[in-house]
């Protein structure tokens, strides 16, 4: 019996994961959606270092490319880019003035807002969907869910 039950145990798992990639993936689409109609247009990787800056002011390129997980060149490109359209500023780093590290921009932070803004207006309509107790329900997933996704980051680290 303590065979079924693990089978069993591992079926429901694995199911559970695809599910959850599946949904994964409608919301990375439902994501993608939201920055449409944001301006100005961002190169691929250009919300993500603008989401990793605004948590990490100050930093420098290189720890900037790694938590976005690019090289430094394309880092730097993507970097002078939105420096470009006045989203990023560039500047010396208070503790070593030959480095510089990197924050938002006034507009750049509005940018942020606004994207994150139209984010959560199409998550809102996405949940009003769903039952009340079901969605209270997926709250209380979720959380676990970053807590899970937390501890695997870390064993990985």
């Amino acid at each position: 019996m303590q065979r079924h039950s693990a089978e069993s145990s591992t079926e429901t798992l694995r199911e559970a994961a695809e599910q959850l990639a599946t949904a994964g993936e409608a919301i990375t689409a439902l994501m993608r959606e939201a920055a449409a109609p944001v301006e100005p247009r961002l190169p691929p990787h250009g919300l993500k270092v603008l989401s990793v800056v605004s948590v990490r002011p100050g930093r420098n390129l290189t720890t900037i490319a790694a938590a976005v997980g690019l090289g430094l060149p394309r880092a730097s490109r993507v970097c002078a880019a939105l420096e470009s359209v006045g989203l990023l500023l560039r500047h010396p780093t208070a503790t070593d003035r030959r480095a510089i590290g990197l924050q938002l921009s006034p507009e750049g932070s509005a940018f942020l807002e606004r994207f994150r803004a139209i984010r959560v207006d199409r998550m809102a309509a996405v949940l009003r969907r769903m039952p009340a107790d079901e969605r209270g329900a997926l709250v209380a997933a979720l959380g676990e869910l970053a807590v899970a996704v937390a501890a695997v980051g870390t064993e990985r680290s």
